[in-house]
């Protein structure tokens, strides 16, 4: 089996533990380039940083980034420094934002009136805020105002997720999440080989049951983030599978029509109920998973190679032993964009211009390939992939990603938009329908016909 061939992306964040002094900087962050144009810029590179016209002089601006503070305090509070160089005259406030609780947070801010001038968001936020309409809409900002900049986003991410069809985020960073980590201790106990690994989630399916058989029990082939509301997760499958989520106009739903969902979700039953999967998978949200994984339970991991450092963190020996792998495909054999950290500016920003030209700064190519050389993430800006960094790979295991990435994000698109309104409403109908069917309590039937009939009577509804 080729290795480390498929790739699209998802929402990801990773929590690393760095010293404060340069040198320790050095240790942990191998890829550093400390005289690079990032962290040793002058005038020249500050001029060619600013292109955004009309920032507000004297404008003081609200920046929260989730999940990366303390971590990455140093690289956030340098993109601070270059802005702030690039755009004299005006101060940006960092106020890092915790993981748990970072959406509610937000849906608070903007409550009360006070939300930050620019807002890191996961992309299965978006769509909920740019439907209460409090989002300034990117693609007359930046698309219609200034297409040089538009044209240097990954177009994928850019369609990632849309209200009636305007994109009101510029894409951050991104993740290759369809690498396989095998546990390679499991592997070898079992005499699994990397061919013996399907290639499809059909084959999937029988190979989950064969390894607790041939475990005796011990270990299983895989588990599932179920318990995640975001990424609508269920109907993310039915893509995958070539199960049409909506009918031709997008007016109603209408995978419940297919004979194959209710398949698929009586596939997903008999697994749990033949204990060929952890029941915990009915909860077991991403980070849960990757636990599960690094505690020598699992043999394979689907995620992405930016969350490796959770295994290493967690279980050394086990990550020490991991090889990869190409991820199962449906049978619509999709190579989809997945989750995208993205950056919205709130449409009552005080100093749009300023809150503006600081997202396109985050997310310019530059900026971006230092983070990249802080940890295994990858650049929403094409023109990061121009960068030897990335066209020359390195030793590691994530390393020999980064030659692949730029013919990838150049071909990755956004083949299953799933656009909903009310979509915290629509996330928790998917969820409780979906665990509804596999717990028993409904037919896979009637858990799909009831999963459809709540989400067109909102769809109805506007």
């Amino acid at each position: 089996m080729k290795r480390i061939l498929s790739f699209l992306l998802v929402a990801a964040f990773v929590l690393a533990s760095f010293g404060a002094v340069a040198a320790q900087e050095r240790e942990d962050r191998p890829n550093r380039d400390l005289d690079g144009e990032f962290w040793n810029a002058g005038e020249e590179q500050f001029e060619e940083w600013r292109v955004i016209e009309g920032v507000e002089e004297g404008a003081v601006i609200r920046f929260w980034p989730w999940a990366l503070t303390p971590d990455f305090e140093d690289y956030l509070n340098k993109i601070i420094e270059n802005f702030e160089a690039t755009y004299p005259g005006v101060e940006v406030v960092l106020e890092g934002q915790p993981a748990a609780g970072a959406r509610d947070n937000i849906r608070n801010s903007f409550a009360a009136g006070e939300p930050a001038d620019v807002i890191n968001m996961s992309d299965g936020w978006v769509a909920e805020f740019a439907e209460a309409g409090v989002l300034l809409n990117m693609d007359v900002a930046v698309g219609e105002a200034y297409p040089e900049i538009r044209e240097q986003y990954v177009d994928g991410a850019w369609e990632k997720v849309t209200f009636n069809g305007v994109t009101y985020h510029l894409p951050w960073y991104l993740a290759f999440s369809n690498v396989m980590a095998v546990n390679g201790l499991i592997a070898d106990e079992l005499g699994i080989a990397g061919d013996d690994i399907p290639d499809t989630w059909e084959e999937a399916y029988d190979f989950a049951c064969e390894v607790r058989e041939l475990s005796d029990g011990a270990y299983y082939a895989y588990s599932f983030p179920w318990g995640e509301l975001a990424g609508l997760g269920a109907l993310n499958s039915f893509v995958g599978e070539g199960i049409a989520i909506y009918n031709d106009d997008r007016s109603a739903v209408v995978f419940n029509e297919d004979p194959a969902a209710a398949a698929l979700l009586d596939e997903y039953k008999f697994l749990l109920d033949n204990d060929c999967i952890p029941r915990e998978s009915l909860t077991d949200d991403v980070r849960e998973m990757i636990d599960r994984f690094s505690e020598g339970e699992i043999l394979l991991l689907q995620t992405g190679p930016q969350l490796f450092r959770l295994v290493e963190e967690n279980n050394p020996e086990v990550f020490e032993s991991l090889f990869l792998e190409n991820q199962f495909v449906g049978a619509a054999n999709i190579r989809n964009i997945g989750g995208v950290q993205t950056l919205v500016v709130p449409a009552s920003a005080e100093f749009p211009n300023a809150a503006l030209a600081f997202a396109v700064f985050v997310t310019n190519p530059d900026v971006q390939t230092a983070f990249s050389r802080e940890v295994p993430i990858y650049s929403s800006n094409l023109e990061s992939y121009e960068d030897p960094f990335f066209t020359e790979g390195g030793p590691s295991l994530t390393d020999s990603l980064r030659p692949l990435a730029g013919e990838y994000f150049r071909n990755a698109v956004n083949t299953g938009i799933l656009d909903f309104p009310n979509l915290a409403e629509v996330e928790q109908i998917v969820l409780g329908e979906f665990q509804a069917a596999l717990l028993g309590v409904k037919s896979s039937q009637q858990a799909l016909d009831d999963m459809a009939e709540r989400i067109n009577a909102i769809l109805d509804a506007q």
